[in-house]
């Protein structure tokens, strides 16, 4: 077989043959890699703080988009049970006409499942004992409140499901018993069905150790009832449970036998954090910093410092459970005791997010790593600290929890920051 010729045009020869200068230009690949710390000028220096964990009993659960039900127990935060309440409402304005000729062949709830815990590998089976029964009393519109003294709403002694099914995919699909099939089958208004069916409380048995975050954004969230009737079959009909509709939690802790039990006879003191620092959430405990005494002494030794850079760094403590939170948030709280998100959490642009950074799990250090630069710039500038007050993120729908190293240990809660002077000689 004869080689093909190759001929280049004679312009082409000569751009090849010519030198040709490149100048790169700098670009931003790479700065996700880079330790903040490496980009300032300054003395680093160490802020430490006092420390206690307080109660967090005051938040709200109302049209929160994610709901938690199940229990669990640890040493470090004896026991917590969860439990969802919400309506079944029906799918737009025009009410509801089940005439007396539609039979009911079976209703299924679908609830879209946004996590587990314990946390497992995808795709491994897990056992669920769910409950789910009719509520005796309204779910109202107003936002429930979770405070140490709340109570349960009353349920009626209708149970729509109690059976044990296996949880692998990423949505629960329960066949209701027949006592829901009256129910349902109504002929009102909308706002009548609210008030006839009230709605239902979903939760694990006792004792199940799981808890189960379900996802009420989800359109696949639902209650679908299938029915025929003498001129028609397979028909369905589906009625809403999702975030149009009313929900709420509610959350019981045990403390008894726990570091932390003096502090639920105590609910509104604190527990003393020198040794260890509790963070759990469903209204369980969260932490508060102070640095008052640092900023005493630091504004009297260096009254013209600059503060390039700062960052809370807060280490887990050896027995916190394996499975940790993943972000860790703070906030200020003012002299009126409003608290509000520390200002750095609302800077957009932060091009410094490696591993491990902004409140996240950084894992070779075992702690969580937070930027707090101007926060520490404002309590420096009016030289008062009211409190920064930490909690773990998505606390009213996770039941991650964990133990940081107190104020006192080898390895304590402490800030890390960079910081020059002006030249006063």
């Amino acid at each position: 077989m004869a080689l093909k010729k190759l001929f280049f045009p004679l312009g082409m020869l000569a751009m090849l043959l010519v030198p040709v200068a490149c100048t790169e230009e700098a670009t931003p690949l790479g700065i996700d890699l880079q330790d903040p710390f490496t980009l300032y000028d300054g003395t680093r220096d160490t802020a430490y703080v006092t420390a206690c964990t307080i109660y967090d009993d005051s938040m709200w659960t109302a049209g929160y988009d994610h709901c938690i039900f199940g229990d669990c127990s640890s040493e470090q935060f004896g026991k917590v049970q969860a439990v969802t309440y919400s309506q079944i409402a029906v799918a737009g304005s025009n009410g509801i006409n089940l005439s007396d000729e539609v039979v009911i062949d079976s209703v299924v709830m679908t609830l879209v499942v946004d996590t587990l815990y314990p946390s497992v590998p995808d795709s491994t089976p897990v056992r669920l004992h769910i409950v789910i029964n009719q509520l005796a009393e309204t779910l109202l519109d107003t936002a429930y409140h979770v405070n140490y003294a709340s109570q349960r709403l009353q349920e009626s002694n209708v149970c729509f499901f109690d059976k044990e099914v296996t949880f692998i995919a990423d949505s629960l699909n329960l066949r209701m018993r027949e006592s829901i099939y009256p129910v349902l089958k109504q002929s009102c208004s909308s706002a009548d069905f609210l008030q006839i069916v009230k709605g239902f409380s979903l939760r694990l048995a006792e004792n199940s150790n799981k808890m189960v975050t379900v996802d009420f954004s989800a359109s696949e969230t639902r209650l679908t009832l299938f029915y025929h009737t003498e001129n028609a079959d397979s028909l369905r009909y589906v009625f809403t449970i999702n975030s149009e509709t009313g929900h709420s939690m509610h959350f019981v802790h045990d403390y008894s036998g726990t570091p932390i039990e003096w502090i639920a006879s105590h609910p509104k003191d604190s527990l003393e954090g020198g040794s260890r620092l509790y963070l759990e959430p469903l209204g369980g405990t969260r932490v508060r910093l102070n640095m008052q005494p640092f900023l005493n002494s630091f504004r009297q030794q260096h009254p013209w410092a600059v503060i390039h850079h700062a960052e809370l760094l807060l280490p887990v403590a050896p027995e916190a459970d394996e499975q940790r939170p993943v972000r860790i948030l703070a906030n200020k709280r003012e002299d009126d005791g409003t608290l509000t998100m520390v200002t750095d959490a609302n800077v957009v642009s932060n091009p410094y997010t490696y591993t491990g950074f902004d409140g996240y799990y950084h894992k070779d250090g075992n702690y969580y790593r937070m930027r707090i630069t101007r926060h520490l710039q404002e309590l420096l500038r009016t030289g008062r600290d009211y409190g920064t007050e930490l909690y773990l993120d998505a606390r009213r729908s996770s039941a991650f929890r964990t133990v940081l190293n107190g104020t006192e240990t080898e390895n304590p809660v402490r800030v890390v920051f960079i910081y020059s002077e002006k030249d006063t000689d």
